[in-house]
């Protein structure tokens, strides 16, 4: 069990910071999602796995108890073959159990966003194709939607209305899954709830993974829970890959 980044080894705060630093330094503050995420990792010498994680994983019948795992923060998921930005995940883990390999991709939040909606994405992808006639974000939108997506039925949000990032991080489990021939893919939002949060903002985090989730089981928003994992969901472009969706939470106030 060990987390590294480049062939660093990484066991306190301090080195996650040097090798594995957030996108911006403003992001690496007590009670946000980079600092919070590392610091739940790092417990213990970073050898063991949060406890929280532990528990959801076994909690599930298609899950055992964790033999060996590693991790890398920060790491690249190529998702689609368009050039640009591959899906940054906050952590990916590669896990053993009794059932054999699989990934975990590990979304960390406070009261962030999951970014943008769909339909704003694609908004500004029609400006930029209009900009520039060989841009490939509309292409990749759609490449996205019709992955994951089930046809919509009575009382389920509309695509437009999902959060793109909660789409990409599906999509770049999923790929890394298929490219290392593990046979589960396991998106997790490790979500901390701290004086820095709001409650309101958790609930809409809550509102927008529930969304989600609605639309990529086909289940109406009613029947779905935000947290524990959901699953499995399987994908014709992806033969063998299970994905799992699920949400863990530490309350540090």
């Amino acid at each position: 069990m060990s987390i590294a980044k480049a062939g660093q080894p990484i066991t306190s705060l301090a080195d996650w910071e040097q090798h594995a630093p957030p996108k911006s330094p403003r992001h690496w503050v007590d009670g946000r999602s980079a600092k919070e995420v590392a610091r739940a990792w790092l417990e213990g010498g970073g050898i063991t796995m949060p406890q929280e994680v532990r528990a959801v994983l076994s909690g599930h019948p298609r899950f055992d108890d964790v033999l060996s795992w590693d991790a890398e923060p920060e790491a690249r998921l190529r998702f689609d073959a368009f050039p640009g930005e591959p899906r940054n995940s906050d952590l990916l883990v590669i896990a053993d159990d009794s059932f054999g390999p699989f990934l975990l991709a590990v979304e960390a939040k406070a009261d962030e966003t999951y970014g943008d909606t769909l339909a704003d994405v694609l908004a500004a992808a029609l400006e930029k194709r209009i900009e520039n006639p060989r841009s490939n974000r509309i292409a990749r939108i759609e490449g996205l939607a019709t992955l994951l997506l089930k046809p919509r039925s009575g009382g389920q949000p509309k695509a437009g209305d999902l959060r793109y990032q909660l789409f990409t991080a599906c999509a770049g489990a999923l790929a890394e899954t298929h490219r290392r021939r593990a046979g589960r893919a396991v998106m997790l939002v490790h979500e901390f709830i701290t004086p820095a949060t709001t409650d309101v903002k958790h609930a809409r985090n809550a509102f927008d993974l529930r969304s989600f989730l609605s639309r990529l089981s086909g289940c109406t928003d009613m029947l779905v829970h935000d947290r524990g994992l959901q699953g499995p969901f399987v994908f014709s472009r992806y033969p063998g890959v299970e994905l799992f969706v699920g949400k863990v939470s530490r309350n540090l106030r």
